[in-house]
């Protein structure tokens, strides 16, 4: 249930209650308080056509211009409905305006939006340098890209070209804010190595698009349900600041694979969100003001053409980069088997760890003293063959002596 409350001059109340009983409102879900000073009108939009009853008392009186007239909208936290059988029956929805003014509250770029742009970006960066995952969360959280995000989707789903516009500033304001900051942190932080939580980013794969999509989705139901709790957990599933905050990193560390792979995650990440929360919207029955209908249905066809064209296109790198990564034998997977082959150590016992980078390889692993060479040749050889001849192979042997303490 969604509760109305319009304030008119005095006597306009009566017109007022003349269009909602032509919109066939029932009596008993409106009521009329009149005065010298204006009048006010609440009404209870539980079982009609929100959008249709707002669009057509914007129409009818100026409530933006207008000093004397005014509208509130807003969601009471119980109600105690006189008609179950019709509360069972209608499923509650978000009235559009409700939904504008969310996506325009967070997408509108002041002080506080470039200040937790910053914040975000700050805290990101030094996550992803110090891969320090609980780090990169939090600056999901506080980082405003969700918000610009769906006032785009929805500017495509009602044809507001003016909303649309203001959400793809926003998303570039944060992404050059990421970016900078990224490259500045790269640049300050001496020693940067390629963390596991960079690595991430840098080989995207259709994975991260499934997991963009659901985000979306589970968002855009969350803000028509009227559900918005949920919408922290969304973000953090979206996970777009660390990404651009990779792409700036990248650059200071020029490294194009870095830079590259960052993109492309960032790009499939905001053609699935806005895929996804386009679909839910338009699904879930949010329609543009009527005078912008035709307008809007030819904005979304378009629209969703050139979204679903340019997924499958980002979907050939990124399902040969699953290959590579997902389903063909990782080359650790393969450098173990030779290991536990060539020492019969089943149960990798000596072997600290393995650390594959491009074309690199190298083992750490405990040793007796005085093992003999020809044991690692034969292993170099073993892992050539199976990886390829312009491998490099470096040997990091911590040596041991076995020794018994003498009895008392």
């Amino acid at each position: 249930m969604q509760v109305v409350q319009a304030t008119f001059r005095p006597g306009e109340g009566k017109e007022a209650i003349e269009l909602l009983e032509t919109l066939g409102l029932d009596i008993k879900d409106y009521k009329l308080i009149t005065s010298e000073t204006g009048d006010l009108l609440i009404i209870n939009l539980l079982y009609g056509n929100t959008d249709v009853v707002l669009d057509n008392l914007s129409e009818h009186f100026n409530f933006e211009e207008d000093d004397d007239r005014s509208m509130v909208i807003f969601t009471p936290d119980t109600i105690i409905p006189r008609d179950k059988d019709k509360i069972e029956e209608s499923s509650f929805k978000a009235n559009r305006e409700s939904l504008v003014t969310y996506a325009q509250n967070n997408s509108t770029i002041n002080d506080h939006f470039i200040f937790l742009a910053i914040m975000a970006a700050i805290i990101a960066s030094m996550g992803l340098i110090l891969d320090n995952t609980p780090v990169i969360v939090g600056s999901m959280i506080i980082a405003p890209v969700f918000g610009p995000i769906v006032a785009i989707a929805m500017g495509i789903v009602l044809g507001d070209f003016k909303l649309m516009g203001k959400g793809i500033m926003s998303e570039t304001a944060v992404l050059l804010i990421a970016v900078i900051i990224g490259l500045l942190m790269g640049a300050i932080t001496p020693n940067i190595a390629i963390t596991n939580a960079l690595r991430v980013r840098m080989f995207p794969t259709v994975a991260d698009i499934l997991v963009a999509l659901a985000a979306g989705g589970a968002g855009a139901y969350s803000l028509i349900s009227g559900v918005r709790a949920q919408i922290v957990g969304v973000v953090i599933a979206a996970a777009l600041i660390p990404v651009m905050c990779t792409v700036g990193i990248g650059i200071s560390l020029l490294n194009l694979s870095m830079v590259g792979g960052a993109l492309l995650l960032l790009g499939g990440n905001y053609l699935a969100l806005i895929l996804a929360i386009i679909g839910v919207f338009y699904f879930k029955g949010l329609k543009p003001q009527i005078w912008y209908k035709f307008k809007a249905e030819k904005l979304i066809k378009k629209s969703l053409t050139l979204i679903i064209a340019a997924v499958i296109i980002l979907s050939l790198p990124l399902s040969w980069i699953t290959y590579q990564r997902m389903i063909k034998e990782k080359p650790e997977e393969i450098v173990r088997k030779i290991y536990r082959d060539s020492f019969g150590d089943e149960l990798e016992t000596d072997l600290l760890r393995i650390q594959v980078t491009g074309n690199e390889v190298e083992l750490f692993i405990y040793t007796p003293q005085g093992t003999n060479e020809h044991f690692f040749e034969l292993l170099e050889k073993r892992i050539r063959r199976k990886l390829g001849p312009d491998v490099r192979i470096y040997f990091e042997v911590v040596q041991t002596k076995r020794f018994q303490l003498p009895l008392d």
